[in-house]
């Protein structure tokens, strides 16, 4: 493919995406899901995994990571391994199938023995980070990406034989949408060649509604009731990191790596919103605007990665952040604690032949690992914990560092005991890794 032709569907694409991102966060907590669970309607919602296609193909390993055909967005250090002159780009989308599964005994429509099952699927833009050079040890990133996301509704009928022979049929709706996602901007500076550092700023943006109503559909004399509880947040963060890398053998190298992130404030307003309504007229029964606060607490993580050159890595990550002294509004009647969450990540990838000429497959790289997360939350007692296998390929074209990528996540989330909800889910994302040398000079033509 002609480089012109690259660089202008480059451009391009960063040009879409620049327009629709900011309408998307401006939106997001009114048109789509970005994410479908029963979990995220507690705290700050489901956190999300942090990292592109490649890493979460992964198990999600990304710390001790260094690698010059994609982006490392985990550690602010790896964004020096790069070739010098390159730009980057990472676009990605996601899709999730979710299959739930509850005790029928002890849900809300007491429906019998045996397990209520449901499913759900979701399709979303998924991130957005761009990468250059400003010197040859110095390089510099930007992105967008989702930190947070909340996404649920139930609906239900009341069974009582009292309250339908006096007001009809009610049917009562719960339902929260919205997230918060983080902008970033960072660099890293490799200070000799085996020891890179780095400093990203975070910028976290926040817009989420939890609501609850009360619709008597066959009684004309009693209006809807309904209560919103929106919230539009907004704080700021940083995180270093650090890379190491040693030298085994020629071909062999062993990488290093940490993260420190800052503990951020986040601040905005929390309205609170009563109506009543019939088909022809809305009142107002109660609305009252609070400030928001809260506290993402700090965060620390550390990894390694062995590297045979053009062929094989493995690596393991672990990350810990402690959610126990951050306090949210918890919903009447449910139980419902922070905690300390640990994130455990085992992953590799390997390259048949990455020059290989006659055979295709050689030069895919392909990847798999697992993860195992302590959720930050604990819903009547029980931790909400989350695992699963991961695997996926990256497919490179024209300079075999532009690569389409895949990544394939079997999970599993929550629980079915203490009547909770246990979640089993299917999530695919895929990305297009753009790299192109946009500040070389042709000594011919």
């Amino acid at each position: 493919m002609n480089k012109l032709y690259i660089r202008l569907f480059t451009a391009m694409l960063a040009a879409v995406v620049a327009v629709l991102m900011p309408e998307r966060l401006h939106a997001q907590a009114d048109v789509a899901y970005d994410t479908f669970s029963p979990y995220s309607m507690y705290g700050i919602g489901n956190l999300e995994t942090l990292g592109g296609q490649n890493s979460l193909a992964m198990g999600g390993i990304a710390i001790g990571d260094r690698n010059n055909a994609y982006i490392n967005w985990v550690n602010p250090a790896a964004v020096t391994a790069r070739e010098n002159r390159a730009f980057m780009l990472d676009f990605g989308v996601t899709q999730k199938n979710i299959f739930y599964s509850a005790d029928a005994s002890t849900s809300v429509e007491k429906s019998g023995s045996g397990n209520l099952l449901s499913v759900n699927n979701i399709f979303n833009l998924h991130h957005i980070l761009v990468s250059l050079p400003l010197s040859k040890r110095i390089a510099f990133k930007a992105g967008l990406m989702p930190f947070a996301t909340t996404g649920y509704e139930f609906v239900s009928r009341e069974r009582a034989d009292d309250v339908l022979l006096e007001m009809g049929d009610v049917e009562y709706d719960k339902m929260g949408k919205g997230g918060t996602y983080q902008i970033v901007l960072g660099a890293g500076w490799s200070i000799i060649d085996n020891l890179s550092i780095g400093v990203d700023g975070i910028y976290y943006l926040g817009n989420t509604i939890h609501s609850s109503s009360a619709d008597f559909t066959t009684n004309t004399h009693y209006r809807k009731i309904a209560r919103s509880w929106s919230s539009v947040s907004r704080g700021f963060g940083a995180k270093a990191g650090v890379q190491y890398t040693a030298k085994i053998k020629p071909d062999l190298a062993l990488t290093l790596g940490a993260t420190y992130k800052i503990g951020s404030k986040m601040g905005g307003e929390y309205t609170d919103l009563t109506t009543a309504s019939t088909t022809n007229s809305v009142d107002t029964i109660a609305n009252v605007t609070t400030k928001l606060d809260y506290r993402i607490p700090a965060e620390i993580g550390a990894g390694f990665t062995l590297r045979k050159t053009d062929k094989w890595m493995f690596g393991f990550d672990y990350i810990m952040q402690d959610w126990s002294k951050t306090t949210f509004t918890n919903a009447p009647g449910i139980d419902v604690v922070t905690r300390r969450m640990q994130q455990f990540r085992l992953g590799g990838e390997i390259t048949p032949n990455k020059y290989d000429i006659r055979h295709y497959a050689n030069n895919v790289t392909y990847r798999a690992g697992v993860f195992y997360n302590q959720g930050y939350l604990a819903v009547n007692g029980t931790p909400i914990n989350n695992y699963g296998i991961t695997f996926g390929a990256g497919f490179p074209f024209n300079n075999r560092f532009t690569s389409l990528a895949l990544s394939v996540e079997l999970g599993r989330n929550g629980t079915l005991a203490n009547n909770l909800v246990l979640e089993n889910y299917v999530k695919i994302n895929v990305g297009l890794n753009l790299f192109d040398l946009w500040f070389h000079k042709s000594l011919y033509r």
